[in-house]
């Protein structure tokens, strides 16, 4: 195969980042792949440059398979799965030189020939990612507004306090619950349903309750000396979002910045992104929300993501993500920890540490691990190995 796929570019103010972030929002549902597929795919993006998505360039990457594989903790069998994944979806081209190894030139800042793992798919198909994206976001806006009428019509029938109404709506949806319910069709045919059962509400004389409460506020409102202490139990980072920033890895920043100004929704939404490219599962990362604030699980993502970069071997290498994540939720369950605390003490240190983001006389590569260090402190000093099983 020819080991010079040139691409016509990404539009004119699309980033990587921003293709990178479109497959992290279509998911699993949208493009049927594997968490380990899109954790290459993501790694191959990350390994390239941006004056590679320019039009007429070649966007490629020549590692070896147990060089990705040692990068990113996995064996060399799943590294081949996942190409194979990403190949078959048409988002990688996989070429081979003429002894089958992979290799490339870069000259002048651009690839002259690459045989490996060529990016020209995923690029070219940008403008179709883009509409089913876009498809994607209608019909979840549909399936909302469905559901909210839904509640809505259920709510009506309810107040109405007429039990063989009741009984035919609870008959439509056993449960109640519409969460796991997302197809339109499925949610259109149990409106109408309902509607039905309201139709012959409105024609009863005797039904004259109605209500404009929510759904969701049926509960009494039962208030008591202890519901504010409850509310300040997990009071909001005082760290800012810009200062948090700081601590981040490049990669981390370049997700966040592609979600607006520095700001904890954008901060939210690029941990939560982050996690899935870790290996971090959507139920770990709501648990975590919920034990910690959706601020604070978002900070332990971001420095989570700042030592699982380092190289193999060092000896901060936070090598089991996911199991860190859940050290921090568990330790908290257990004594709880000041992580807010813990990143202003760290700001300090760092401050302390002359030269660690921009002194020049320090090279990149000590800098970086003068950052590592630092970062490792806050996970050490609640007790959370960064690669034992804790």
């Amino acid at each position: 195969m020819s080991a010079t796929l040139a691409h016509g570019g990404l539009p004119q103010g699309v980033r990587r980042v921003d293709l990178l972030s479109l497959v992290e929002d279509l998911g699993k549902r949208g493009l049927g792949l594997s968490s380990t597929a899109t954790r290459v795919l993501r790694h191959y993006v990350w390994r390239s440059r941006d004056d590679d998505y320019r039009a007429g360039r070649i966007c490629a990457v020549w590692d070896r398979v147990c060089r990705t594989a040692d990068d990113l903790d996995l064996c060399s069998r799943a590294i081949n799965d996942a190409e194979r994944e990403l190949e078959a979806k048409g988002l990688i081209a996989r070429t081979t030189g003429g002894n089958g190894a992979r290799s490339g030139l870069r000259s002048g800042g651009s690839i002259r020939w690459a045989a490996g793992i060529n990016l020209a798919p995923l690029i070219e198909r940008y403008a179709h990612l883009k509409a089913t994206w876009e498809a994607r976001r209608l019909e979840q806006q549909a399936v909302d507004t469905c559901k909210a009428e839904i509640r809505r019509t259920r709510r009506l029938i309810r107040d109405a306090g007429e039990p063989e109404l009741i009984a035919r709506a609870d008959a439509i949806l056993p449960d109640g619950r519409l969460a796991p319910i997302h197809r339109i069709e499925r949610l259109e045919a149990i409106q109408s349903a309902l509607e039905a059962v309201l139709a012959d509400l409105a024609s009863d004389p005797r039904a004259t309750k109605t209500s404009d409460r929510p759904e969701e506020d049926d509960r009494p409102n039962i208030q008591n000396q202890d519901s504010s202490r409850s509310c300040s139990e997990r009071p909001e980072p005082t760290i800012t979002p810009r200062a948090a920033l700081e601590l981040a890895s490049e990669e981390y920043r370049a997700i966040a910045s592609a979600h607006g100004d520095p700001a904890w929704p954008c901060l939210i939404e690029a941990s939560r992104q982050t996690a899935s490219w870790l290996g971090i599962g959507q139920r770990t990362w709501g648990k975590a929300c919920s034990v910690l604030g959706r601020e604070r699980a978002a900070l332990c993502v971001l420095v989570i993501d700042r030592n699982a970069r380092l190289r193999t071997g060092h000896r901060y290498l936070a090598r089991h993500p996911g199991k860190c994540f859940s050290g921090m939720v568990r330790s908290v369950k257990r004594a709880g920890f000041n992580l807010d605390g813990l990143l202003r003490a760290f700001q300090r240190e760092e401050a302390a540490t002359p030269g660690v983001h921009s002194a020049p006389s320090l090279p990149e590569a000590e800098q970086g691990q003068s950052m590592a260090f630092l970062t490792a402190q806050i996970l050490a000093r609640i007790g959370i190995p960064m690669g034992d099983p804790e």
